[in-house]
């Protein structure tokens, strides 16, 4: 790294890199506009009266951020006031039926178009459209805000460069001002015209990052054809290369001020490298290599990378990612699976090859589209359908005479459980179609064609998943009043229901047997294996071929992002069969915790490999483990995680993420957490140091069971 990427660095840990905004007075007759025109001539003089943000090291400038005052990017709503009114405030964070809470969404600009057509192209895929929609003046006026939007970014690009030139005649340095006016070049060119050079590929992304601030997608497919002519024509070296990327993840990290309440947390933005090529071939190639190395050498905690694994990865390639997670102390590395994602969105998603094979990874390990938006946003307990039959039809369940039986009266429950969180992510949804947006739209896939803003379908590649708390809570007890009540009759279920009522209290004997003895998930029997895989089973029967409001189909995963509704959840939720105590906390992700998954790193694995066979939870889904250290440092050791990642990944596992940290650190930084501010750990997809978590989501891990490969 050199010298002025350091500096850039250094800046960016330390102060916000984005200028401050300038309030823009508009003209109060803009009232008088069609919505989306108003919208997007507001945009337009906004974006014409921020300063341009350029310091003394920067060779790349569009540094912006909206203020509010309009409806701008979609990703963090800055400006939708009507959704913020009407779903935020009643539904964040705030548990409906101790069921469903509102959960944030995202959205990711299709950067290799905007690099193949730039703006140009975008306006012609307007003029196209408008054909189809003559005498619908609502869709006419939203394709000509669109069209108003292109102006408004242009106009910015050419000030910017304007700025360049100005700056240039006044550098007294030679260097500098062949920097500035070469900069100058650029912002002519892109983002209105396509990209020829992969300096002038960084800095369409570099500029139009803002606009939808959330995943730069796939950016070794993407750029490769530039840096490849790049390095042939001999305009680019690798070293210039890694310079210009990693100016990039300054960029991108300083979008999240020191001062926001995420700066601790990487998942801000999170990229992906590899993967399969629309050829399916495996696309892992010299510049994922260059990307991965040139992130790695910024002391920073954003953007995240996940490496997308295919059955044609070569075990170098993974053993390479591997070496690269264990040695990054700020833990921006993921893996996950292309073979049975592509699977779900194609056989329950119902989309093409075209558009399977070019997912990415977004936010906390979401699985998106480049030029698609994220419209799940509901966390849910699953665990609830289960309180209900325990409680609310107990008197039919003490009637069944086998575990078949009472499986059928708990799944008529989670059906209708699921039919209410459908309902209200439907709600959800409407809700977030108040606010009309432009800006965000204009990048994503459909909405052009469709003349309709994101939130209001109008997006082409959008997707529906619900995230569910307390899954392993869930599969736990079922396998519990399984095995003691029906197989085992080590207790009757009105004598286990007796005991969860009493929260345990006075049946310590039970608890305690159940703890030792229970067949937990997790240690690849076949008994919990199948109370797992009949659990995913009544989720695709409920949901085969439902869609959401939006057309989406429905898809389920286990993540729970920055806040802890696993807790908030558990906090409301009474005692369960797995031996949780009222009011503890759920679980959440696809693994085990707390010592139940007693046969190792290959058994556990292999149970969260088997767990989907429908694929039903190929959603927002992840799996958490801890890995001893000293035994990840040893040549040997560290060769049997590469294997047993391989082996998970072949048998059918979807997410892995690595925390190298003992209990005994953990503890230690509770009780010092100046001496442990920098230790940082995986949580939900995401990583963070662990001194800045909240209680719950600490002790989520340190429940974790610590593994050596």
């Amino acid at each position: 790294m050199n010298e002025r990427i350091a500096r850039l660095i250094d800046e960016a840990k330390q102060k916000d890199i984005f200028p401050k905004r300038v309030p823009v007075a508009y003209d109060p007759l803009d009232e008088q506009l069609p919505e989306p025109m108003r919208i997007a001539k507001r945009l337009g003089e906004y974006m014409a009266a921020q300063p341009p943000g350029l310091g003394p090291d920067d060779t790349f400038i569009g540094r912006m951020r909206f203020d509010g005052s309009v409806p701008a990017d979609i990703f963090t709503r800055t400006g939708h006031t009507q959704f913020f009114r009407h779903a935020l405030d009643p539904y964040y964070n705030k548990p409906l039926e101790n069921l469903c809470t509102l959960e944030w969404q995202h959205s990711n600009m299709d950067f290799r178009q905007i690099l193949a057509g730039g703006l140009d192209g975008y306006r012609a895929r307007i003029i196209a459209a408008r054909p189809a929609y003559f005498g619908q003046q609502e869709k006419l006026d939203f394709l000509a805000a669109l069209e108003s939007m292109i102006r408004g970014i242009t106009e910015r690009a050419l000030l910017l460069a304007e700025v360049c030139r100005t700056e240039a005649r006044a550098c007294t340095d030679a260097q500098r001002r062949e920097t500035l006016l070469r900069m100058a070049r650029n912002c002519t060119q892109v983002p209105m015209h396509p990209a020829r050079t992969f300096e002038e590929a960084i800095q369409c992304i570099y500029f139009c990052f803002p606009f939808l601030p959330d995943s730069i997608g796939r950016p070794d497919q993407y750029l490769l054809p530039f840096y490849r002519q790049g390095l042939a024509d001999g305009s680019l070296t690798a070293e210039k290369a890694r310079e210009q990327l990693q100016e990039l993840f300054v960029m991108i990290h300083g979008w999240t001020p020191p001062t926001s309440g995420n700066a601790p947390f990487s998942a801000e933005s999170h990229f992906v490298v590899g993967g399969y090529t629309i050829d399916r071939e495996d696309g892992f190639n010299e510049l994922s290599k260059l990307i991965v190395e040139s992130l790695l050498e910024c002391d920073l905690i954003r953007p995240q990378v996940s490496l997308r694994w295919t059955r044609k990865t070569p075990r170098e390639v993974l053993r390479f990612m591997l070496d690269c997670e264990r040695n990054d102390k700020n833990r921006r590395i993921a893996f996950v699976n292309d073979e049975p994602r592509i699977h779900a969105l194609q056989t329950i998603d119902r989309r093409s090859w075209e558009d399977a094979f070019d997912y990415i990874m977004v936010g906390c390990n979401e699985p998106a589209f480049q030029g698609g938006i994220s419209l799940g946003g509901n966390t849910v307990n699953i665990v609830r359908p289960l309180i209900s039959t325990l409680q609310e039809r107990r008197a039919d369940i003490l009637e069944c005479a086998d575990y078949a039986s009472f499986y059928a009266i708990f799944e008529q429950e989670l059906f209708r459980a699921l039919e209410k969180i459908l309902e209200v992510s439907n709600r959800f949804n409407m809700l977030r179609a108040k606010d009309c947006n432009v800006l965000s739209s204009l990048f994503l896939d459909g909405c052009i064609e469709r003349a309709a803003p994101a939130n209001r379908n109008g997006a082409r590649k959008s997707r529906y998943c619900a995230n569910l708390m307390g899954t392993t809570n869930l599969i736990d007890s079922l396998s519990i009043i399984r095995q003691f009540v029906f197989d085992e009759k080590k207790v009757t279920l009105a004598g286990l229901c007796a005991a969860l009522d009493a929260d345990w209290q006075g049946y310590e004997a039970l608890r305690t047997e159940i703890l030792r003895h229970g067949k937990f998930f997790g240690n690849n029997d076949d008994f919990s294996n199948e109370t797992a895989r009949a659990f995913d089973r009544s989720l695709w029967r409920f949901a085969e071929g439902r869609t959401d409001i939006n057309g989406n189909a429905v898809t389920y995963g286990n993540l729970t992002g920055y806040n802890a509704h696993f807790a908030r959840y558990g906090a409301l939720t009474p005692a369960t069969p797995d031996g949780r105590v009222a009011g503890s906390a759920l679980l959440f992700g696809s693994g085990q915790s707390n010592g139940h998954d007693r046969d190792g790193l290959t058994s556990h694995l292999l149970s969260v490999a088997h767990m989907t066979p429908t694929g039903i939870l190929c959603g927002n889904s992840i799996l958490n483990i801890t890995i001893d250290e000293p035994t990840l440092q040893h040549p040997e050791g560290f060769e049997r995680l590469v294997a047993a990642v391989e082996t998970y990944f072949r048998e059918g596992g979807l997410h892995l993420q690595f925390s190298h940290v003992s209990r005994e650190q953990l503890l230690a930084a509770r009780a010092d957490p100046q001496k442990y501010k920098n230790l940082r750990v995986r949580v939900s997809g995401f990583s963070a140091p662990f001194v800045s978590l909240t209680e719950s989501i600490q002790e989520n891990v340190l429940a974790r069971t610590e593994a050596q490969p």
